[in-house]
């Protein structure tokens, strides 16, 4: 029998129906449309004040492979303290990592955040039984011509399925892969809530053990130049799946792997300031080959299918062991929702956050195809992105709570958005006045801003110089020069 103290499949589905009815006005259950092999039905809640349905929306899901007991009870009891924070209007307090009331308002009032915490109850079922057993991996479905139960949830999806990386065919195989990609009632209610829920573009897959936080591939190695070796292209087929060869790598833009690598960054810093353990961010298939996994099929919908969201999904990989003590667990609690918390931060972008509403907000798609094409091409590009990514949340905070700095900053982008609409086909400088608009709005934040933030800011204003009087382009390139003559 595995520790005592954790919650039961009863009682996790009981602290969901408990979070809908004290919290209704921030907080609904979700009833997922297809029971378990089993017949019981699998609940999700929605967190978020605004029920628009066109901010971001980020999922946590738990509780697939039934051994893994610790994660259910993390993730309900992350719901309910960041309800109850936003209710009572207080921070939240994980250890030495803290956040304030702000931030919790940001996350309450600016994203979706969705919850399955069981994703496998038939499992977790039979896990906590005097006459199941304890260390079960699969869900408990009945293999059609054999005697083994169960499939692996987590080698169920669309993503490389039939390639058997990773995967097994066997019944008996604690990695049987089903009879078929989304064979499994319990896997299609994951797709159910991305196919659903098309604002959700930010997802993590908590699992344990090992203190990891892995982003995809999971078949193999990772490349940024090569868009044709990539998994759908059947020229590769049987050439997948060796880490560390030259013989095929998977494609993925940089873009995306440089956000994968910030906000897995951001995941893991905020986990160690909780207690100090330090989680390993690394590719998935660093740990080992696998395909059919729930957070390469979330990646890969955009690839495939042009009207899906781009997803970006991890697994984390949470404790030191499956099952620890109960008061070990409620440590892993504690440092693992910190890194929730800073990956929700994460999922928000600054600029679509304070133009919404707005009329530049529909004016967006044109700043991140400049900021695709242009910003991200340069290296000063690059690093002044990672600056705003790090401290988004802070900006965010401050411009939230500022009226007065929301519209300096709101009067400032839109200039910048006319310049950038401009920038193909007639670009125009930077004037005298325009750099000065931008240092005094820097100043302006530096009154409350963090250290951290002071010295992000003093380093963009210090590039300043360079765009006066230059298109935003030469001015990226001047600033990326002088960088690379100081080896920075």
């Amino acid at each position: 029998m595995p520790p005592s103290g954790y919650l039961t499949e009863a009682g996790i589905q009981s602290c969901l129906y408990y979070l809908a009815y004290t919290f209704p006005s921030i907080c609904n259950l979700i009833v997922l449309p297809e029971q378990s092999v089993e017949m019981r039905t699998i609940r999700a809640v929605r967190i978020g004040k605004e029920r628009t349905g066109d901010q971001h929306g980020v999922l946590f899901i738990g509780g697939v492979h039934a051994r893994e007991i610790i994660n259910p009870d993390l993730l309900v009891s992350f719901a309910l303290k960041l309800c109850r924070a936003y209710t009572d209007g207080t921070g939240l307090n994980f250890g030495g990592a803290s956040y304030t009331n702000g931030i919790v308002n940001l996350i309450v009032e600016n994203l979706d955040v969705f919850i399955l915490p069981l994703v496998n109850p038939d499992g977790r079922i039979y896990v906590q039984s005097p006459t199941g057993d304890p260390w079960w991996r699969k869900n408990r479905s009945v293999n059609a011509g054999s005697t083994c139960r169960g499939v692996d949830i987590n080698r169920n999806y669309d993503f490389l399925w039939s390639s058997g990386i990773g995967t097994s065919s066997s019944a008996c195989s604690e990695v049987f892969k089903g009879s078929g990609a989304f064979s499994e009632p319990e896997t299609r209610n994951v797709r159910h809530l991305l196919d659903a829920y098309p604002n959700i573009n930010c997802m993590i897959d908590v699992h344990s053990y090992s203190e990891l936080v892995l982003y995809p591939w999971g078949d193999d190695n990772n490349q940024t130049t090569d868009p044709t070796m990539n998994f759908q292209n059947p020229a590769f087929n049987g050439l997948r799946g060796t880490p560390g060869d030259s013989i095929y790598k998977e494609y993925i833009p940089q873009e995306d792997l440089d956000w994968f690598i910030e906000a897995g960054e951001r995941v893991r810093d905020a986990i160690a300031a909780s207690r100090g353990r330090i989680y390993t961010l690394q590719q998935s298939i660093l740990l080992y080959p696998t395909t059919g996994t729930a957070h390469d099929y979330a990646y890969s919908r955009f690839l495939v299918d042009g009207t899906k969201s781009r997803v970006y999904a991890y697994t984390l990989e949470t404790a030191r062991e499956f099952q620890p003590v109960y008061s070990e667990a409620l440590n892993v609690m504690a440092e693992v929702s910190a890194g929730l918390v800073e990956f929700c931060l994460a999922c928000l972008c600054v600029v679509e956050e304070v133009t919404h509403g707005t009329a530049l907000a529909e004016k967006l798609d044109t700043v991140r195809g400049f900021r695709r094409r242009r910003m991200l091409a340069t290296p000063a590009g690059r690093r002044y992105n990672q600056l705003l990514e790090a401290n988004s949340a802070e900006i965010l905070e401050l411009a939230m709570k500022d009226d007065r700095l929301r519209k300096q900053g709101l009067d400032l982008l839109e200039r910048v958005i006319g310049m950038v609409e401009a920038a193909e086909e007639k670009p125009e400088v930077l004037d005298k006045d325009l750099i000065s608009a931008v240092e005094q709005l820097a100043k302006r934040v530096e009154r409350k801003a963090t250290p951290a933030l002071k010295e992000a800011l003093a380093e963009i204003r210090s590039d300043l110089k360079h765009f006066e009087e230059k298109t935003i382009v030469e001015g990226l390139e001047a600033a990326s020069r002088e960088a690379g003559e100081r080896g920075t």
